[in-house]
């Protein structure tokens, strides 16, 4: 409003010089007039400087009424407002607080104590340090109610006894706290009462009802529903079947953490049904919370069940905050009887491979005989229909090589008829396939379904959409997408064994030569370990097909031979292995090479330590010199030990799987394998620990266990 009145003198200035100028000529022109004149510019003078002081002092006045009510509107503020004040020092002590920030944390005396004592902090000794970097807000509870709690740098003087210009001015921290419970409870109750969709399938309806007379396929499938619109009425939900095999259920998201904290016991109780039927019922739930709109809920949580049954069923996926939690999935997957889809396959991969302009097949990088052999098959497949085929290889592997040399010895021992293909001849490198691939090419990933494992990355980028999937591994979250054709089987043994069933509706006619069949065979063996793990009827089936078609297991014999170098290493690793805890063996290969060989013996050595009695889980670690590492796990079935490396970052299947670590040493991630493990097998009963060889739990231990569970989150959440 007013002006400061230093300046007031220059705002008269000119008409102050005006007047004494024509005092000046007046004078000048009339001396008569100069005593007059200066009797003027002295009243001038005196009247503005009266005039000026008289401003000056209703200045001051209401400058002063200004400061005071300033003064009384932040005294009001601090001691009135609903807002909690606390001022800490630079070393973290408090300073000073309002009345009302003792009152919100419900203490007195707070003076001199430091932040982490104050306020209940998720960081302890470094909360200071944490929040003094960068201004910030976060939702605190305190004494069951939520405040937001907003943080600021400030200035402080550390020490008042010197002069002003001489204080210790640091950086403090300025806590403000608003109360907000309503808020956040609205929040709360919004998000409790958010609704989420389940789809529910009974993924072996057709091997469970298999041989069943009517009343008792009736009565099977009576209590598989009974005991779902049970589970779901129990958290206040809404189901309603549609068809055999499928039930869609909604409920809310409060109702959804209940069944993620009891772990979606509704598994156990559906396995357990036993009617009359040989096979266990199970089901698979896929379930979403995300989405702007219903519409958008019901597609994630279709994928969700897309995805619990690519993974080998007998789980539930949940889809939130755009992340998948897994539960279940720890169980043998069952062997399908039913090849309904096997021959709906093959018809479409002949389509896919007629309106082709060429073929590139592809495995996983370092290769082993699996996704050799299936690359063969495959090529077999391809070439049948008059297609030009190639095969990547990654070069990292030394299985090729062999392969590729049993191929050689048997055409020159004649077991190659007049004009069949030499394979060793379309197995090309990554740059020769580049210039090879053009528009219509058709690539089939073999034995492999991520991204970051195929065997070249750039020839799979450069067919971005025509693309299919030949896999037995349980289905990862980063499948490789945009394909035309996805052919998952987690019961099945090997990629191997698919390709060799595909073959009889791909073509009655198609025959296999002796050294197409001895390397679908070496796959087939190779991950079953000898027909020891994960062998079903379908399994011998195949191997009966390939043993008909030439499979020669003399050359599968000399395939899987070691010199003598490899064998001392796979038994050093062995003979380091230590046991955590009872049931789980894991060796540490320190300073490893990064090749090919280095990882086919930790594979070997893991194979063998779980041939150990007493032993259910093996793991060997290549820590290697470029400070990651490379993870071999198997298990005889007692364990998933799938499960265990999805946790890491990695996958595979229920009894072979594996994961790469960048940046990680073997002790970061040994108690979690240990954890993990120990996990599973405390879920095994008495009887069955007697039979593997494993120690009893001490009486009581099962059911704290089970409590524990109870009480914590949701196994299998990634």
């Amino acid at each position: 409003m007013f002006k400061n009145v230093g300046d007031s003198w220059s705002g008269i200035s000119v008409y102050l010089i005006v007047i004494v100028l024509l005092v000046c000529v007046g004078c000048y022109l009339y001396q008569a007039l100069v005593v007059p004149g200066l009797l003027i510019l002295l009243g001038v003078f005196w009247y503005s400087r009266r005039h000026l002081q008289s401003k000056e002092i209703v200045f001051s006045g209401y400058m002063d009424n200004v400061v005071r009510n300033i003064e009384r509107a932040n005294h009001y503020a601090v001691r009135n407002l609903d807002v909690g004040m606390a001022v800490f020092s630079r070393e973290g002590k408090l300073q000073w607080c309002n009345e009302l920030f003792q009152e919100m944390l419900g203490k007195r005396r707070l003076d001199g104590k430091r932040l982490e004592d104050v306020l209940p902090l998720e960081e302890k000794s470094a909360a200071f340090e944490t929040l003094s970097v960068k201004d910030g807000e976060r939702v605190l509870e305190i004494n069951k109610r939520c405040y937001q709690m907003r943080y600021f740098s400030v200035r402080t003087q550390q020490s008042a006894q010197k002069p002003e210009n001489q204080m210790d001015v640091t950086s403090g921290l300025m806590v403000y706290l608003r109360d907000i419970t309503d808020w956040e409870t609205l929040k709360r109750k919004r998000r409790n009462e958010r609704l989420c969709l389940l789809y529910l399938r009974f993924d072996n309806y057709e091997d469970v009802m298999k041989g069943l007379s009517e009343t008792a396929r009736a009565n099977v499938d009576a209590a598989v529903g009974e005991a779902v619109s049970k589970w779901v009425d129990g958290l206040h939900g809404f189901s309603w079947r549609a068809g055999k095999e499928n039930t869609f259920a909604g409920m809310s998201q409060q109702s959804l953490e209940l069944a993620i904290k009891d772990k979606f016991s509704i598994l156990d109780k559906v396995r357990e049904i036993k009617l009359g039927n040989k096979f266990a019922p199970t089901l698979s739930i896929g379930v979403s919370v995300d989405g702007s709109d219903f519409s958008e809920v019901a597609l994630k949580a279709s994928k969700a069940l897309e995805l619990a049954l690519g993974r080998g069923g007998d789980q539930v996926v949940v889809i939130r905050n755009d992340q998948n939690q897994f539960f279940g999935g720890t169980n043998t997957v069952g062997a399908k009887n039913t090849r309904v889809r096997s021959r709906i396959v093959a018809h479409n991969l002949r389509e896919k491979m007629l309106a082709a302009t060429n073929v590139i097949v592809m495995g996983h990088v370092n290769e082993d005989y699996d996704a050799i052999g299936s690359c063969i098959g495959v090529a077999k497949l391809a070439l049948s229909v008059g297609r030009a085929t190639y095969i990547v290889d990654s070069g990292q592997s030394a299985s090729t090589a062999r392969i590729h040399e049993m191929l050689q010895a048997g055409e020159a021992e004649g077991k190659l008829p007049a004009g069949a293909t030499r394979y060793e001849t379309i197995t090309i490198s990554e740059e020769k396939a580049l210039p090879l691939i053009r528009e219509g090419s058709l690539l089939v990933l073999c034995d492999h379904h991520r991204q970051i494992l195929s065997a070249s990355q750039k020839v799979l980028a450069a067919i971005p959409e025509n693309r299919i999937i030949i896999d037995h591994h349980r289905r990862a979250e980063d499948i490789i997408p945009h394909t035309v054709l996805t052919y998952m089987e987690p019961s099945s043994s090997s990629a191997s064994e698919l390709v060799t069933e595909l073959t009889r509706y791909f073509d009655e006619r198609l025959e296999f030569t002796t050294l197409e069949a001895t390397a679908l065979y070496a796959g087939i063996v190779v991950d079953t370990k000898n027909f020891a793990v994960q062998t079903g009827a379908r399994t011998f089936e195949a191997a009966a097909l390939l043993r008909e078609s030439g499979a020669d297991p003399k050359a599968v014999r000399q395939l899987f031979k070691d010199d003598l170098d490899s064998s001392r290493e796979r038994s050093r690793l062995i003979g380091a292995a230590e046991m955590p805890t009872p049931g789980v063996a894991i060796s540490v290969n320190r300073e490893a090479d990064k090749n090919g060989q280095t990882s086919i013996i930790a594979a070997q050595a893991a194979d063998a330590l779980i041939n150990i009695n007493g032993i259910v889980v093996g793991a060997v670690i290549n820590e290697y010199r470029d400070g990651s590492l490379g993870i071999s796990a198997r298990s005889d079935g007692t364990v998933n030990v799938q499960v265990i490396m999805e946790e890491l970052g990695g996958g595979g299947h229920q009894t072979v799987a594996g994961v790469q670590i960048h940046g990680a040493r073997a002790e970061d991630v040994i108690p979690r394998i240990v954890e993990l493990a120990k996990k599973q097998l405390d879920e095994i009963d008495s009887k069955e620990r007697e039979i593997l060889g494993l120690p009893q739990l001490p009486a009581g231990a099962e059911a704290a266990s089970a409590e524990a569970e109870t009480q914590g989150e949701g196994t299998g959440a990634k």
